[in-house]
């Protein structure tokens, strides 16, 4: 029998669940529109019992679809967003998942940074603070919700939360740790120095075990494999932070390789052999000893998926009624657009600024003529800018940007993916696989499972690209003259707010 390897990823608004064999090829894939509920205003959480039975049942209706048997599936690997908090209580019971698009702690971050100990914290972390930053968060709730931080028996991340659910084993892993806010890169490890200055000591005992992505940490427990049909025993492997999933997903493993990711959040991230400085974002452990050089906000996709519901609701229904590709219908009406500079500007702050500071998203230079069609443009450019902002910034840190692997839902549009090129100002290629997400979580899983001796040789083996899309120099001149004042306006309202 083929055997093949099973990658979930889970980010902040959707589930995918794909099966790829051992060249890299996906076999099929599933996926769903994860709900976010809104119990106060800057609050973004998720119910954990509807996220594991929507995850069951996605992989059970993708064995059953494609007539995979379940002996086939030689290991499970799985990715997640990072950040937000996904707690079990001391019983090992959901208690609250909080997703990264959260913004309750704005006021709380500004605290913090007034601490005397904050540069402590910074050097330590390599990013202080931020509003659904996992550390922040575990701040607010001691401060605000004593009683839920007290029931704390463990903090998890969102892939460790279904890893959890698929074998009944409490870990994490590297990339997620070293992400969040809660590790100490000096140390290797939750330090109790650094929980300290964050004054969350107590948090030290709910941080489990940590292990790299590709360490098998269960297995398939017999509950798990009557809701998913996957067999009891297949091995599980720890997973990977989404952005470290992708970036293998999509090839990116040299030093100095770009990897962009337009999802949820805009990331925007370059391997590094060295630990970088605090001139970035974040810094984040990659595999083989390396890091990742991240640069990143809520600043992508999520602002597409919030104009289409207010603005093109009827279109969106209408195409799914004709059974037509509604995305398609947007990228057509992107690629008609001539750019000029009467077009309208979008600032993607939504969910946050690319500085993470509490700002809001807008249009600007609306004008009576101006059509749907040239707000959707906009709205596709104005997340483009906010991706360059960040490159803009690693490259000031030092970082060699020359070409760069886009994935994400951006990487499913030509005319997306082409003005990615020409505003990064760099060769861009995109995966040949619509989920690179679980492709990298599947490679984790087939070295877990001992398909391939390394991960190194699992990503070269099973990841593809497409021909690179270049720069096109008769656009740049006016997308730089756009980019230079969608900066001047939003340093403006910055200023405002």
């Amino acid at each position: 029998m083929t055997p093949y390897v099973l990658g979930i990823d889970c980010g902040n608004t959707g589930i995918k669940v794909a099966l790829f064999d051992l060249q890299g090829r996906e076999i099929g894939a599933l996926g769903d529109k994860v709900a976010t509920f809104f119990p106060a205003p800057g609050f973004a959480q998720c119910d954990m019992a509807a996220l594991w039975t929507q995850c069951a049942t996605l992989i059970r209706r993708l064995l059953e679809e494609w007539a995979v048997k379940p002996e086939q599936v030689a290991a499970v690997g799985c990715s997640g967003h990072g950040n937000g908090l996904y707690l079990l209580d001391h019983e090992a019971m959901p208690l609250l998942a909080i997703k990264s698009l959260d913004c309750r702690a704005n006021d709380l971050v500004q605290t913090i940074k007034n601490q005397p100990d904050y540069d402590l914290i910074q050097e330590l972390n390599r990013q202080g603070v931020w509003p659904a930053q996992s550390a922040t968060l575990l701040c607010w709730l001691k401060q605000y919700h004593p009683e839920t931080y007290q029931s704390i028996g463990s903090v998890l991340f969102c892939k460790d939360y279904l890893n959890f659910c698929l074998t009944g084993e409490i870990a994490t892993e590297y990339g997620d740790l070293s992400a969040s806010g809660l590790y100490d890169f000096s140390a290797g490890e939750a330090s109790a120095v650094l929980l300290t200055a964050l004054n969350i000591p107590e948090m030290q005992q709910a941080i489990p075990e940590i292990r790299e992505c590709q360490d098998v940490t269960g297995r398939v427990s017999r509950e798990a494999a009557a809701l998913t049909g996957l067999a009891e025993g297949t091995p599980v492997v720890s997973g990977c932070f989404d952005i470290v999933a992708c970036a293998m997903g999509s090839g990116v493993w040299q030093s100095q390789a770009a990897s962009v990711i337009a999802g949820s959040w805009s990331i925007n991230q370059v391997v590094s052999d060295t630990l970088p400085g605090r001139d970035v974002f974040m810094a984040c452990h990659f595999p083989g000893q390396r890091y990742l050089a991240v640069e990143s906000s809520a600043t992508s996709a999520s602002n597409l998926e919030w104009f289409i519901c207010e603005f093109f609701k009827q279109e969106k229904q209408q195409a799914q009624a004709d059974n037509l590709d509604f995305f398609q219908q947007l990228n057509a009406l992107v690629a008609e657009t001539v750019i000029s500079d009467d077009l309208p500007l979008f600032h993607p702050y939504l969910y946050g600024g690319c500085d993470n500071q509490p700002v809001q998203g807008n249009f600007f230079g609306l004008a009576g003529w101006h059509q749907k069609s040239d707000l959707l443009y906009a709205v596709y450019e104005g997340i483009v800018f906010g991706h360059l902002e960040h490159v803009g910034q690693l490259r000031r840190a030092g970082q060699q940007i020359d070409s760069a692997v886009l994935s994400g839902g951006a990487a499913k549009s030509p005319v997306w993916s082409q003005l990615f090129a020409d505003v990064l100002d760099v060769a861009i290629q995109t995966s040949d696989c619509s989920e690179a997400g679980a492709r990298g979580a599947a490679m984790a899983a087939a070295t877990g499972a001992g398909c391939f001796p390394t991960l190194q040789q699992a990503v070269a083996a099973m990841a593809k690209l497409n021909p690179p899309l270049f720069p096109r120099s008769q656009q740049q001149a006016i997308l730089h003259q756009r980019y230079q004042r969608y900066l001047a306006v939003s340093n403006a309202l910055k200023g405002l707010m």
